[in-house]
């Protein structure tokens, strides 16, 4: 039984890990469309896709278009950490108890 609590553990250490990295990559491309940078340069190109695969979404459903300010990064944000405080949460304590 305490394999499948490891495995639990660690399934929870990853998603902490991508969690965490996806946050870091939402904040930099926010700071990076504030600066006068080559918007085709390939880093910031990657790092506009990699946060859009969660903004996108967010800005489809919550518009935004009168407020004159995109609060799509906040709202990902603030659902990754609620996804890390929860699920991410859940799963050690569940590890920790299989283990």
């Amino acid at each position: 039984m305490f394999v499948l609590g490891n495995l639990v553990t660690a399934l929870a250490t990853l998603l902490n890990a991508v969690i965490n990295l996806w946050s870091f990559v939402i904040i930099v491309s926010a700071v990076l469309s504030w600066l006068p940078i080559d918007p085709y340069h390939p880093a910031a190109s990657a790092v506009r896709r990699i946060a859009d695969v969660l903004c996108d979404p967010i800005r489809r459903l919550v518009p935004m278009q009168n407020l004159g300010i995109d609060l799509s990064p906040l709202i990902a944000l603030l659902l990754l950490q609620f996804t890390n405080q929860f699920l991410v949460h859940s799963l050690a304590d569940l590890g920790g108890r299989l283990g």
